[in-house]
């Protein structure tokens, strides 16, 4: 998949294929400092990638397998000079006139090499080998154009993002003030580079809720989820499987053996079981098993979830919690709002689940909200 040799870059085949065998490594040891032997940039290798001078174009390739970062760093005509929007808009034609399942997946604005600069991500579904790539361009106030090309196969793409980006944000070019990149914070970063491999498709959407949702939870400060009806008071698991804080004015009551059965915490008629659940795949699947069970011990058809809108879903503290929410009938025949939850740790890793149910009796207008979703929210896990 060759491009012109008028065009601003040259890569054989950027659908992550290796390049020709003519290209020769000049650098392939650990972590090194590569300088531009005409003296115009220089840049940061990462351990074990190579970097290969591209014979037939005015740029160099760092590249490991199939992941790779074309540099290109050229003087331009003071009256004529290709500004990076040009740059971008050239790569972005030859890219689609390669592939003919091309997709222009996002663009924005960047620092690159310290300059204001643009960027467009694409996409190549070829069914053997689905790629992503992305270019990145520049023009330096001393009149370099500055393009990182970022390919990579879709499989690995999100894994050798961290090591692109190094490449990319350690560009310097001679006679330019070295600025950090424009992403500020390694945070933000990794948040960008995961919006990044969720639009294209590196992983599923719930996989993508998840992988966001743990960023996220690494920030939120202990206690922040819940809610003014929250008091502070703590119930800890005899057993030491969870904490959950207890609602002002609600009791907690140990369920079984030393707490083995959960707890209950209560106010009046209103109560919230929490207890460990059955073996499930995930939080999901443990609010959809326990409405069945319901449906069955009823003998109702009704089929789970039993809420209108389907299950939700809140991330926060390293816990996915998964719940329906619904309305259901007391034994006296009276209307209740109900909840069903699953509650585990976001990246899966942990078995362990926990099951809350929840039945709360409607009162005046004016009463304290129902503190399920700050209960909800309020729980930890031994792990956490």
């Amino acid at each position: 998949m060759a491009v012109s040799s008028n065009s601003p870059i040259r890569s054989r085949e950027w659908r992550g294929i290796i390049l020709a065998l003519a290209i020769l490594p000049v650098v392939a040891l650990a972590k090194a400092h590569y300088q531009d032997p005409q003296g115009r940039y220089d840049l940061e290798v990462p351990a074990g990638w190579q970097v290969y001078p591209d014979k037939a174009a005015d740029q160099i390739i760092v590249r490991r397998g199939a992941v790779q970062a074309i540099v290109s760093v050229t003087r331009q005509n003071d009256s004529n000079a290709m500004t990076g929007a040009q740059f971008v808009a050239i790569t972005a034609r030859e890219f689609r006139r390669q592939c003919p399942t091309f997709r222009q997946r996002k663009s924005g604005t960047l620092t690159l090499a310290g300059a204001p600069g643009v960027y467009a991500l694409f996409t190549c579904a070829d069914p053997k080998s689905p790629a992503v790539a992305e270019t990145d361009a520049a023009l330096t106030g001393n009149e370099f154009l500055v393009g990182v090309t970022l390919i990579a196969p879709l499989t690995v793409y999100y894994e050798y993002l961290p090591a692109l980006d190094s490449i990319r944000n350690s560009l310097h070019v001679t006679g330019t003030r070295s600025v950090p990149a424009a992403s500020g914070k390694a945070g933000s970063q990794a948040m960008s580079d995961l919006d990044k491999a969720c639009l294209v498709g590196a992983f599923t959407q719930e996989d993508c809720g998840r992988r966001i949702a743990m960023l996220l939870s690494r920030e939120t400060k202990p206690g922040t989820a819940a809610s003014a009806a929250m008091q502070g008071r703590v119930y800890r698991d005899p057993q030491g499987r969870f904490t959950v804080e207890i609602p002002r004015h609600w009791n907690a009551i140990a369920e079984g053996h030393n707490g083995g059965l959960g707890v209950q915490l209560r106010s009046g008629a209103n109560w919230i079981n929490l207890m460990p659940s059955e073996p499930a795949a995930n939080p999901s699947g443990v609010v959809l098993d326990e409405e069945r069970k319901i449906a069955a011990r009823s003998h109702s058809d009704r089929p789970a979830p039993f809420g209108p809108a389907g299950l939700l879903q809140i991330f926060g503290n390293g816990l996915e919690v998964a719940y329906d929410e619904f309305t259901a009938t007391s034994p006296q025949g009276g209307a209740v709002d109900s909840h069903i939850a699953g509650i585990g740790t976001i990246d899966g890793k942990d078995p362990a689940f926990l099951l809350m149910v929840e039945s709360f009796h409607p009162r005046k207008k004016d009463a304290a909200d129902d503190p399920f979703l700050s209960v909800a929210q309020s729980v930890r896990l031994a792990t956490h």
